[in-house]
């Protein structure tokens, strides 16, 4: 019995003394090893906790081997009735034998054979501690791999751990999760780690002051009230804009068919005027609405391009479109067309006969006039593109276009009977000089 004392009097204080090294090491390791952004962020604010990592498994605190393979042989052979006063076991390397004392005590047992002289000592599993978290009453051994911060509690406090094996024997200290860094935007508990890509920029509140985030960098809000909003893409966008029907400077209602390229070129202004943040009940807007998806700066965008489209055509004769098809189809009357001769190239009509719906440069007054308006809430209008402009009334258009076809034709004839006077004029003159050389010949013979 005084042996037993012993043994319990001496595991007592090897377990009080591992308690007191691992609940508190020296920081001996340097952010130094992790230089990724995310790394870099948490430890400039001094949120990294390296006083529990260990440097190898050599040092977790495990009670060591305390016994040989023929004494224990030995000691069961010959104590076979009094079983129950003692255990014996042995633990493979890699991995930690769970074993509570009896008295609310709990232990890690390393590599080795091992005995225990107690007839409250209960022995638990046998676990591997090369990955994951290891939870044995008080006692913690977690693994964070390369790439993942581990997120611990102890008493309400975040506690951030590297990469790396970690230990600790607490009651209050609780290992939560690892979180992967690999994501743009990691919540843990008040904290919130957020990495912007370029070309974009992130929209936060902090306690209702709005700050934007540039791109290109790791942020760490540090509170609860400092919360992530949205991602406002900096990239070009390309919208369809649905058919609209407006009425040219003619009378006519026309069906217009374009494109609007923009981009957001004032992030601050496009959060603050034109972004939703927060529903009317106080919610907050998730991110995959709203601003998330655009949806309300496109309506916007599109809408005021629309109007200024609108406004665009109304300054458009319709009708003169077809007086331009008709004279880029046909050359010019001052080139006859001869029966049997292959006219010369005609230079391309001058560009005041294209269309005006066409028009580079009027297009770009519709652009400027959109500017004026989408500049308020931070976008940019590059172009407004027509792709199709028809009457909306078929008839007309048919109507027109038969109206066209006749100018054309009407044009043609018209260009026919002028080469066919100035062939027949050729041949006049030919045939009056063919005789006045006849008639001189006669009078010299």
């Amino acid at each position: 019995m005084r042996a037993q004392e012993m043994d319990r009097e001496v595991t007592h204080t090897r377990r009080t003394a591992k308690g007191s090294r691992a609940m508190k090491k020296p920081a001996a390791h340097s952010a130094g090893h992790w230089n990724t952004p995310a790394y870099q962020i948490l430890s400039q604010h001094g949120l990294l906790d390296h006083s529990y990592r260990l440097e190898s498994s050599e040092e977790i605190d495990a009670v060591p081997a305390n016994a040989s393979r023929g004494a224990n042989l030995a000691l069961n052979l010959f104590c076979c009735p009094f079983k129950c006063f003692f255990s014996t076991f042995e633990v493979n390397a890699g991995k930690l034998q769970l074993v509570s004392d009896g008295r609310g005590g709990f232990d890690f047992y390393g590599q080795g054979v091992h005995r225990i002289v107690d007839p409250f000592y209960s022995t638990g599993k046998s676990v591997t501690y090369q990955k994951g978290v290891i939870r044995h009453g008080d006692l913690t051994l977690a693994v964070v791999d390369q790439g993942q911060i581990g997120y611990a509690v102890d008493q309400g406090q975040p506690v951030l751990l590297p990469p790396g094996l970690h230990q600790w024997r607490s009651p209050t200290m609780l290992f939560e999760k690892a979180f992967d860094l690999n994501n743009n935007v990691i919540r843990m508990g008040p904290l919130t780690l957020v990495t912007v890509d370029s070309g974009y920029s992130a929209v936060t509140e902090d306690n209702g002051e709005q700050k934007i985030l540039e791109g290109g960098k790791t942020y760490l809000l540090t509170h609860r009230n400092w919360k992530f909003q949205k991602y406002i893409p900096q990239k070009i966008q390309s919208s369809t804009l649905k058919r609209i029907e407006a009425t040219s400077a003619d009378n006519v209602l026309m069906a217009v068919d374009a494109t609007v390229i923009w981009r957001i070129t004032d992030v601050v202004t496009a959060a603050l005027n034109s972004a939703e943040t927060i529903h009317k009940d106080g919610s907050d807007v998730g991110a995959g609405s709203d601003l998330g998806s655009l949806t309300k700066l496109t309506n916007d965008v599109l809408k005021q391009a629309e109007a200024s489209l609108a406004a665009f055509i109304g300054a458009v004769e319709y009708s003169s479109t077809f007086n331009v098809a008709a004279a880029v189809a046909n050359p010019p009357s001052g080139t006859p067309i001869v029966e049997g001769v292959v006219p010369s190239p005609v230079a391309p009509p001058p560009a005041k006969l294209a269309s005006p719906l066409f028009d580079l440069v009027r297009l770009q007054t519709c652009v400027d006039h959109a500017n004026a308006v989408t500049a308020t809430y931070g976008v940019t209008i590059t172009s407004i593109n027509v792709v199709a402009a028809v009457p909306a009334d078929k008839t007309l258009m048919v109507s027109l276009a038969q109206g066209a076809v006749a100018a054309a034709e009407a044009q043609k004839f018209e260009t026919v009977a002028a080469g066919k006077a100035a062939a027949a004029k050729i041949e006049a003159k030919g045939a009056a000089e063919a005789e006045v050389l006849r008639t001189l010949l006669r009078v010299c013979n």
